[in-house]
């Protein structure tokens, strides 16, 4: 008896897993593709963007400008309020992007990025890179990955990486739609 409650048991969570995964690639597509691949792209590809992600690895809430050229000017684009709960977003930038960094494009030091700590204090926290470039750090398609960690060497208690996706270790084809093909016909109907 005891052997077919634990077998009943066993095949209920296994159940439940599957449900659960199935679930979670339409709120992850980097987990959806690992589990039934190729359903959705992890960055732009071969469409006419890119991708930027901001990951909070701290506990505090984070004020992050994001700053680009564009080929005609410098443009700043502020995520406020990053918390550790909504731990991460990130925004697509049209094409081109010369120059992509978390701070002002040619003072790597200054201290732009905001933290306010659990405990109410705020630390200012510098980029330290320099700004990424187009044909050398990055390419048209490709996803940056700025993930802002804690760190108590750090004088502002948080350090910053950087990761890169390349588009061309992606596939080319997905068996749902794309999403960043989808945005680059809207933008190309309504004149942009």
């Amino acid at each position: 008896m005891k052997r077919l409650q634990t077998l009943r048991f066993a095949t209920l969570v296994a159940a439940a897993l599957a449900v659960f995964a199935s679930c979670a690639g339409c709120l992850n597509p980097e987990l959806a593709n690992r589990i039934n691949g190729r359903l959705y792209p992890i960055v732009p590809g071969n469409q006419p963007f890119l991708l930027v992600r901001v990951i909070n690895n701290t506990n505090a809430t984070i004020d992050v400008p994001i700053v680009y050229n564009d080929g005609t000017a410098d443009r700043e684009f502020v995520i406020t309020g990053l918390t550790p709960q909504v731990h991460e977003t990130g925004l697509v930038l049209d094409w081109p992007v010369m120059r992509v960094a978390l701070c002002d494009l040619d003072n790597p030091y200054r201290a732009t990025i905001i933290a306010t700590l659990p405990d109410g204090s705020i630390s200012a926290v510098p980029f330290g890179y320099n700004a990424l470039q187009a044909g050398v750090d990055y390419a048209a398609g490709d996803g940056i990955i700025f993930s802002l960690n804690g760190d108590v060497r750090s004088p502002a208690f948080v350090r910053v990486n950087i990761g890169y996706v390349d588009a061309d270790r992606q596939p080319d084809s997905f068996t749902r739609a794309d999403p960043f093909e989808a945005a680059n016909l809207i933008l190309l109907l309504g004149g942009f």
